[in-house]
Parts: structure tokens; C-alpha cells; sequence
């Protein structure tokens, strides 16, 4: 039986929305996060790139800080169903392998406001 895949997950993920200004060797293009973990995230965006691509992310969060991060394509959805009532669009998975200090900071607010909510 396969094991499943939300149990391999080193730290949880979270549903936050942001905008993502994401590049490649092919480009610059915008995407928006559907949800985020320590480790990685899941963005939307209409224009998914192969799995094993290297992609560099710059976080257009509410603070001032340049929040950046490298990763690695790991999956890519044709459809994902948008938290809004909006259409639905493309996705990938994507492994983070390199994060600037802001990323910790902005995954600590983050873990801390979904922790909050929980409360």
C-alpha cells in the first residue's frame, strides 16, 4: 500500500494567498500561493513549467522586505480549484532549496496566524 503523501511533509502546510513574481531561464511571470509550509508551497499560475525545473520567488507579502527563495518544480496540476469562486487554473508543487531570512520570518507570521486561528 502506498504511503500518503501528505505523511511524508516535514512541517505543515498552510492556506495563504499571496502574490508570487516567479522566474526561470524562460522568463518572468506572476503566480499566487495557494498554500505554504516551511519546506515549500503550492502556487497557481497559468504558466507551470516542467517537474525538475529551478525557479527563483520573490514574495509580494504585505511587509516591506524582499522575501526571496529558490526551488525546484516537484508536480504540476492542469486544473486546481481556486479557493475563490473564481475559475480554476494550472498549479505546481514546488520544493523549496534555498530561502533568504525573510522566508523564515514569513513562515513564523504565518505559522503563528494560522496557530491563532486555531486557538
Amino acid at each position: 500500500m502506498k504511503a500518503n503523501p501528505r505523511d511524508r511533509r516535514a512541517s505543515r502546510r498552510n492556506p495563504v494567498q499571496v502574490k508570487l513574481s516567479v522566474s526561470d531561464m524562460l522568463g518572468t511571470f506572476q503566480a499566487r500561493t495557494i498554500d505554504v509550509s516551511r519546506g515549500g508551497l503550492f502556487a497557481a499560475t497559468g504558466e507551470n513549467r516542467p517537474v525538475g525545473s529551478l525557479l527563483r520567488m520573490r514574495v509580494m507579502a504585505p511587509q516591506s522586505e524582499s522575501v526571496l527563495a529558490v526551488g525546484v518544480v516537484v508536480r504540476c496540476f492542469d486544473n486546481v480549484e481556486s479557493a475563490s469562486d473564481g475559475p480554476a487554473s494550472p498549479g505546481m508543487a514546488i520544493a523549496l532549496t534555498s530561502t533568504s531570512e525573510a522566508w523564515d520570518r514569513f513562515w513564523d507570521d504565518v505559522n503563528a496566524r494560522d496557530e491563532e486561528g486555531d486557538s
